[in-house]
């Protein structure tokens, strides 16, 4: 009997002991378990992280794309302006230079009186062949005339120019107007006509044939 109870006992033990152990190889499976668990969530947030990264990246690219493109865009603006105030300048330097053209020296021009007697010369001849054309094409060409009043004006500038240079007056033939009657209301003689054709010989071939929007010189 005593060996009976004695067995017992040892197989009480190694329940107890077997109990024991499986109790510690379950924790230490459930821990290994848990590392596992935990191991893979990191490496799932590692994936993921990784994966934005990478979906950044083109986003950064585009970013420095767009800023490049701003930046070429800001050059060729600033060019453009460079340019355009480059034309400007040199517009206003061809404006002085015409402006200096039609001073006197004593006003601090280079105004030339034998250039504006030249140039009003010329001026005056293309009237006159202008006129001769409308003639031809009996008296009525809407060109024709339309060159004629802008020659008309350019004649009044050119004889503007020679009027500073000489110190004198400017007068534009009306209808009816003659050389006599000019000389008689600037000068109080009619008998002073041959100084107005003399200061316009330039442009008045034959004193007896002034005509309407003829610019003369009349000198002081």
């Amino acid at each position: 009997m005593n060996e009976t109870v004695t067995g017992l006992r040892n197989r009480s033990a190694q329940g107890v002991l077997v109990g024991w152990l499986g109790a510690g190889l379950l924790a230490v499976l459930l821990s290994q378990a848990a590392h596992a668990q935990q191991g893979g969530e990191n490496d799932a947030e590692a994936v993921e992280q990784e994966a934005a990264e990478q979906v950044d990246l083109p986003e950064e690219a585009n970013d420095t794309e767009e800023a490049d493109a701003q930046a070429r865009q800001e050059r060729d603006d600033l060019d453009q302006r460079l340019q355009e105030r480059e034309r400007q300048l040199r517009d206003a330097q061809r404006e002085l230079a015409a402006l200096r053209a039609r001073l006197p020296a004593a006003e601090g021009g280079d105004l030339d009186l034998d250039g504006a007697l030249r140039s009003a010369s010329v001026t005056a001849g293309a009237i006159r062949a202008t006129r001769t054309e409308l003639m031809r094409a009996g008296g009525r060409d809407a060109a024709l005339e339309e060159s004629i009043d802008e020659l008309i004006d350019e004649l009044e500038n050119d004889q503007r120019l020679v009027a500073r240079g000489l110190d004198a007056n400017l007068y534009r033939v009306q209808r009816g107007d003659t050389l006599a009657g000019i000389a008689g209301r600037f000068y109080g003689s009619s008998q002073r006509w041959q100084e107005l054709h003399e200061a316009n010989r330039h442009v008045l071939e034959n004193p007896d044939l002034v005509w309407p929007g003829l610019t003369l010189v009349v000198p002081r």
